[in-house]
């Protein structure tokens, strides 16, 4: 693994900060220009970026505290300093969405069109992150014997390991793809997020059995109960809103 890329005199440059401002680069490039095909100002997709990175940012650190509190007792002052480490992408999420709702309602923006632009680039972002995570070493999977298995550092067993997060890596960008196809023929304003709530809660409860996470109720971990959580009420809403339109077009009539 390579958790430093390289050296600057005495500052350290880490592959996972690199990575998550790369996979920053390469969204904010593709949705500005993108953004004028979808009637969006292209301005207001780079203020709403700038937003969405440093809410997530906010949230992924917040989130990450309170699920391991007590990593920080006594020392509380310590868990808003990181470099890049130590950050939930369901806290991300959350943040991210919730700073550019906000962002949104207060520069008169549709909300739900712009969710719909960027919800592909977050998929991809997030195999971004994903990447970072392999070459920093954290986030790694159980122990295993198939042909690609990777040593773990941070396991400090000396064993292999399943490569977890190259396997969200990929599935990131298996969602992105998804998600572009359906873009042209999404049903509503707001459909492409709701799509990605779902399927990144289907790879992540997939993904977290190939982890080393302890477990937290029916064997299932917390990550997994708040993935099930997650997709139910993404699909549940997606049906709330199809059937809603069909009724109200049946009542046009």
């Amino acid at each position: 693994m390579y958790p430093i890329l390289f050296q600057i005199g005495e500052i350290s440059i880490y592959s996972y900060g690199v990575m998550i401002a790369l996979g920053i680069l390469v969204a904010a490039l593709a949705l500005y220009r993108e953004a004028p095909r979808e009637g969006i100002n292209p301005d207001h997709v780079l203020e709403a970026i700038i937003v969405a990175a440093i809410a997530g940012l906010v949230g992924a650190r917040l989130l990450y505290v309170a699920l391991n509190f007590s990593l920080y007792k006594g020392r509380l002052l310590e868990a808003f300093f990181t470099r890049f480490e130590g950050l939930s992408f369901y806290g991300a999420f959350i943040g991210g969405v919730l700073g550019v709702l906000l962002w949104a309602r207060w520069r008169r923006v549709e909300f739900f069109k712009m969710a719909d632009l960027f919800a592909p680039y977050l998929a991809l972002g997030y195999a971004f992150g994903r990447v970072g995570c392999f070459l920093n070493g954290c986030c790694y999977g159980k122990v295993s014997d198939v042909p690609w298995a990777l040593p773990a550092p941070w396991a400090a067993d000396n064993l292999l390991h399943h490569p977890v997060q190259l396997y969200a890596a990929l599935g990131g960008v298996i969602i992105f793809v998804i998600l572009k196809l359906l873009r042209p023929v999404r049903p509503f304003s707001g459909f492409l997020l709701l799509a990605l709530a779902a399927l990144y809660g289907c790879l992540r409860f997939t993904t977290e059995f190939f982890r080393e996470e302890p477990v937290a109720w029916l064997g299932l971990t917390a990550a997994q109960l708040f993935s099930i959580a997650l997709t139910l009420v993404a699909v549940a809403l997606i049906v709330f809103v199809l059937i809603a339109g069909i009724n109200k077009r049946v009542s046009a009539r």
